[in-house]
């Protein structure tokens, strides 16, 4: 399987799911009343597991989810997995971000699972999300490959192609964009032979190196996930090129079932971006 978990899980309907999470949260806002907020996260982690059984919750801590093709792998871990079907994420930060909304809906999408929880016992009082998704593996499947101004520059360029398509048959869209990233570095030979530094410079002052993934000493490839102003990274990468001595970046985002590339060459003049 191009996808595993340590253990079958098991999809829960909205309502078993809640009955589930309702137990779990129940027993979080009980630790943080008792101990307070300024615990490490494995401290909550392990007493929201320790809780959870003590109430006849099976729980698996340190949940495992893998990704593999041929050679490569890659391991995830939910912090539980609560009976079979219900992944809850702890957090001990000053307030949950899109980040942490994004890898727990990673590893739903891992398992093929419809719900997941968010608790961050670092605030006053626990912040509690629930983070679902309607999208199955069949659906993650439906994907369009766009090659929007591309340009195969090198036998690499045709070869990058080649290996994302056959990650996105295997695995589907969605994932974490540092998975796609991580398995192409690997087909295409390793971080010894891809990551490389590229000088990066103001007027004709070297102001430093910067790691890059090269298809060739002057053509570099980036993966993304931006859905909502594309044309902003898309300037971003422009103006970055500007001060390097790279010909192109082979630029692949990921936009829910759209999948884009193009190839980003140093443009002559860059006008003003203006940032959300």
């Amino acid at each position: 399987m191009p996808i595993h978990t340590e253990t079958p899980v098991r999809v829960f309907d909205q309502e078993a799911y809640h009955q589930v999470t309702h137990i779990v949260t129940g027993l979080a806002f009980d630790i943080h009343n008792e101990f307070g907020r300024y615990l490490d996260e494995n401290l909550y982690q392990g007493e929201l597991t320790r809780r959870c059984r003590a109430r006849g919750l099976t729980v698996q801590p340190e949940f495992r989810m893998t990704a593999t093709l041929g050679d490569f792998n890659k391991h995830y871990f939910a912090d539980q997995l609560i009976d079979g079907g219900v992944i809850v994420e702890d957090k001990a930060v000053a307030a949950l971000a899109p980040i942490h909304r994004a890898q727990t809906l990673n590893y739903l999408f891992l398992c093929g699972l419809h719900h997941g929880t968010l608790l961050n016992f670092r605030t006053e009082r626990v912040q509690r999300e629930f983070v679902s998704t309607s999208l199955t593996p069949a659906a993650r499947h439906q994907f369009e490959i766009v090659p929007t101004d591309w340009q195969p520059l090198t036998a690499r360029c045709r070869q990058l192609l080649e290996i994302l398509s056959r990650l996105l048959h295997d695995w589907g869209a969605f994932l974490d964009t540092l998975l796609y990233r991580d398995a192409l570095t690997h087909f295409l030979g390793g971080e010894e032979s891809v990551v490389r530094e590229v000088e990066v410079t103001s007027g004709d002052t070297v102001i430093g190196t910067q790691k890059m993934h090269l298809l060739a000493s002057d053509v570099a490839f980036s993966v993304t996930a931006s859905r909502h102003r594309p044309d902003i990274v898309l300037e971003h990468h422009r103006r970055f090129l500007r001060h390097t001595d790279l010909r192109a970046i082979q630029w692949i985002n990921f936009d829910h079932h759209r999948i884009e590339l193009r190839t980003i060459t140093r443009p002559r003049d860059i006008e003003p971006c203006n940032a959300e």
